[in-house]
């Protein structure tokens, strides 16, 4: 009967610990909601039924190779049968998910180990059930904790499936380390090594806080790697479309060219009194007009494009647009720069105006160069004060992440050049102040 209660309870701690594997692949590739009666089944199925094989051979054995491998192998296949298709990035999670938690019992054995000398009778028989069942539960706590820190993020998945090779990585790191503390293990319970519990656990512990520095470090350039290819891309949009309203100036610049001639059609028109050719033919040539203006402000071509674009693009919203510049003779950085820096600029001024509700809704742009400086400027109303964190001014968009690159672009070429960059908020008003030396 104490046997058999001894197998339920470390059942149960098993089924926990397989449960909270199947919670950080909802967070991660899986989605709950979408499963089928069936599905749902097969899991809890894997559950209880892995469940009760690790609890019976827990009750003999505190850690078995062949049983780690045993449930991961079974675990993966039950989460490839419901989702084919995201079979490796499963695998990876599964796999470093197991290993680690074999970690954590081989630390807390260690500890166990310094404070009494007979974990031979812990490792191998049953009547120490307590004390398997305190270590086995301090694991699972500790996995617990990270994962109610761990929240589920919209942007998860994608993040994961371009990081497959680190994870990979991590896995295989994990592995080596599983198998060689294994090893150690039976080397002290056969006689063959004198470390101590707490030289062990330190040692697990020194080995576990490098792998994880340098896999964060790693993880780290992996993500400023794809933020970096983010702005790229951002940047090649900002340059497309400061082509297409080039390519649409140069068009109507045709247009004008060959007004003369199209006035003479029309004159011939009129004096016969062809109403409907008229009609007919001015339709024809409104379609091939394409309505964008080209005023002179600062005399660098793509920037008074783009602000007579954005200039057009607040008047469509109600929102007044004053632009006051100097004449520049030319601008530190390059074209792509000059379009990313202020088309994110001034997209940021146009999107807070837009969300207010009231009519008094502005934007100023000042440009000046003073002595082989430049000094741009660029305010504009708003509703209300926008939230801070660290110093700096939140997104308040749904996808925080992605709204954040245009700021990003715009600090990024601002420190490239050695400028300046300071954001005041002022009552109902944000003015953001950049300088660069122009010399």
């Amino acid at each position: 009967m104490e046997r058999a209660t001894h197998i339920i309870i470390l059942t149960l701690i098993s089924c926990f610990e397989i449960w909270m594997c199947y919670q950080i692949l909802y967070r991660t590739v899986l989605e709950k909601r979408y499963l089928q009666t069936w599905q749902k089944i097969l899991i809890w199925g894997n559950i209880l039924g892995m469940g009760i094989v690790l609890g019976v051979n827990r009750n003999m054995l505190f850690f078995s190779s062949a049983m780690l491998w045993g449930c991961i192998v079974f675990t993966m296949l039950i989460a490839l049968f419901l989702h084919v298709k995201k079979w490796k990035l499963i695998a990876e999670i599964v796999g470093i998910y197991f290993l680690f938690v074999a970690l954590l019992d081989f630390f807390f054995f260690f500890c166990r180990m310094a404070v009494e000398n007979d974990v031979y009778y812990v490792f191998y028989k049953g009547d120490y059930f307590v004390d398997k069942s305190i270590l086995y539960i301090l694991s699972r706590i500790s996995i617990s904790v990270m994962l109610i820190c761990f929240k589920k993020e919209k942007k998860g998945e994608s993040i994961l499936k371009k990081t497959q090779m680190f994870l990979l990585i991590t896995a295989g790191i994990l592995v080596v380390i599983v198998t060689g503390y294994h090893f150690l293990i039976y080397d002290i319970l056969n006689g063959l090594s004198d470390i101590s519990g707490w030289s062990a656990a330190c040692s697990l512990l020194a080995i576990f806080v490098v792998v994880a520095f340098c896999l964060g470090i790693s993880w780290k350039n992996q993500s400023l790697k794809q933020e970096n290819q983010i702005l790229e891309v951002r940047e090649k949009l900002e340059l497309d479309n400061m082509r297409d309203m080039t390519k649409a100036l140069e068009q109507n610049r045709i247009q004008v060219h060959d007004m003369r001639h199209h006035m003479i059609i029309l004159r011939e028109y009129a004096l016969k009194k062809e109403y409907e050719a008229i009609e007919t033919y001015l339709d024809q040539l409104l379609e091939s007009y394409v309505e964008v203006q080209e005023e002179r402000w600062t005399r660098i071509r793509n920037l008074d494009i783009l602000l007579s674009e954005k200039k057009k693009e607040a008047n469509l919203e109600n929102i007044r647009f004053q632009i006051e510049t100097d004449v520049l003779q030319s601008l530190p950085f390059k074209e792509t720069e000059t379009s990313v820096l202020f088309g994110n600029l001034l997209d940021n001024a146009i999107e807070a105006c837009k969300k207010m509700k009231t009519e008094t809704r502005w934007i100023r742009v000042e440009i000046r160069q003073r002595k082989g400086f430049l000094f741009f400027t660029i305010a504009n109303s708003i509703g209300k004060r926008p939230q801070e964190k660290d110093g700096q001014f939140v997104s308040d968009k749904e996808d925080k992440k992605v709204h954040g690159y245009g700021l990003k672009s715009i600090r990024r070429i601002v420190k490239k050049y050695g400028g300046s960059f300071q954001c005041d908020v002022v009552e109902e008003e944000v003015k953001i102040s950049i300088s660069f030396s122009n010399k």
